[in-house]
């Protein structure tokens, strides 16, 4: 099973081997990875690390449903390791604290819910800190710039009407060979990751928020028809629209 690394090293250091490179983590530094990535972690003798892992398939409960969960997830993909102080790394070593003392105290039957609610905290803090840092930051390779393009698609709600790589590879000028390339190499996920998570974020908001039928929510993400978009939901979201009360 595919899990997320967490780690916050908080005082003295921590080398560890991540993608076939030799890292060192510094007190201040916040590191999150697909856990397969890392490896051979070494804390120094005064070290202290907070280490947490969230099976992956437990990330998207843990997203903040709107189009910024998933490009605050592809930023951290394409920045895994950064730098913390003062208030947001206090609050950052709080909310590591925090899932830790849920993990080890919550009674059975609510520990999981409540676990991922720390987690979920955890991700908007983390998300905060890491914006404050690279916002100024330009992209200067192209694959980057490709990249950027095709999540303000995503963004700008194309998912909805399409959800072809070819059509978005179109779009982008490349090839839907190099556009699979490209978003494999940046973010670690292929582009139809991407489009299913924009997908799956908004019929999840939709269902819960019960604004709209689920011959509405069909029509307005232009599924074939109502029994496709229910093969959807099921496959992707482990119940039918019918299972919303």
């Amino acid at each position: 099973m595919q899990q997320i690394l967490h780690l916050l090293c908080t005082a003295g250091s921590c080398q560890l081997h991540f993608s076939g490179r030799e890292h060192t983590l510094t007190a201040g530094c916040c590191m999150i990875a697909m856990a397969s990535h890392v490896g051979n972690i070494r804390p120094s003798a005064d070290g202290r690390l907070y280490q947490l892992l969230l099976p992956a398939d437990q990330q998207a409960d843990c997203m903040p449903h709107s189009s910024y969960g998933t490009c605050g997830w592809l930023h951290l993909f394409m920045h895994p390791i950064f730098q913390l102080e003062g208030d947001m790394l206090a609050i950052l070593e709080h909310d590591f604290q925090d899932v830790a003392f849920r993990t080890e105290h919550t009674p059975q039957a609510y520990r999981q819910e409540a676990v991922l609610q720390g987690m979920r905290t955890l991700y908007l803090d983390a998300m905060n800190a890491h914006a404050a840092l690279f916002e100024h930051e330009q992209a200067t390779q192209r694959a980057a710039d490709i990249m950027s393009r095709f999540i303000q698609m995503l963004e700008g709600g194309s998912y909805r009407q399409h959800r072809t790589v070819a059509y978005y590879a179109e779009a982008l000028c490349v090839t839907p060979k190099h556009l699979h390339k490209i978003s494999t190499q940046v973010s670690g996920r292929t582009p139809s990751y991407w489009i299913q998570q924009f997908t799956v974020m908004e019929i999840r908001h939709l269902l819960m928020h019960r604004k709209l039928t689920a011959k509405e929510i069909s029509a307005k993400l232009n599924f074939d028809s109502l029994s496709h978009f229910s093969r959807y939901v099921s496959e992707h979201l482990g119940f039918t629209p019918k299972d919303i009360k």
